[in-house]
């Protein structure tokens, strides 16, 4: 069994020594092998393969310029939702809401979502609960447009 052993361990030296001197002689070949490309040379081949090499100039230019051009965009965007907005709030469409008894101020409120006079139901109505106008709506038609605030409404339906 001893015997075994050591040719076992014997094999296991041998191997190494072998890999090892494999292994350092390669890399001395490889290495000689090897070539260098001068930079020119590798961005010609670079650019070969349809890739674009910048220099920091360049590059912080490109940056520049795509920055500019996305202010301009924005302030265009941001006039033309001004003169969108001037002629809307001019020609405010009137509408008439209708009270009937038994209406609650909730349907009340989103009857005046859905028609645009109000933002937001929910507010409105924490609204006129905050201020305990909700008692004080009245039965009858009212005359409302957008262009009204929620204090306006709310003492137009609470007259």
């Amino acid at each position: 069994m001893k015997q075994a052993i050591r040719f076992f361990s014997l094999g296991i030296i041998v191997a190494t020594i072998t890999i090892g001197t494999a292994y350092w002689l390669g890399l001395n070949e490889s290495a000689k092998s090897s070539t260098t490309m001068a930079e020119k040379d590798m961005i010609q081949e670079i650019e070969k393969s349809n890739y674009y090499v910048l220099t920091e100039e360049e590059l912080q230019e490109q940056i520049n310029d795509a920055l500019a051009a996305k202010k301009d965009s924005e302030d265009k965007e941001s006039s033309k939702e001004t003169e969108n907005k001037e002629p809307a709030e001019d020609e405010s469409v009137p509408y008439t809401l209708v009270i009937e008894e038994g209406v609650s101020s909730t349907e009340i409120s989103q009857i005046l979502e859905q028609e645009g006079i109000i933002d937001n139901a929910d507010s409105f109505e924490t609204y006129m609960a905050d201020r305990n106008l909700t008692q004080y709506i009245q039965i009858g038609e009212f005359e409302l447009n957008e262009s009204m605030n929620r204090d306006e409404v709310a003492d137009t339906i609470t007259r």
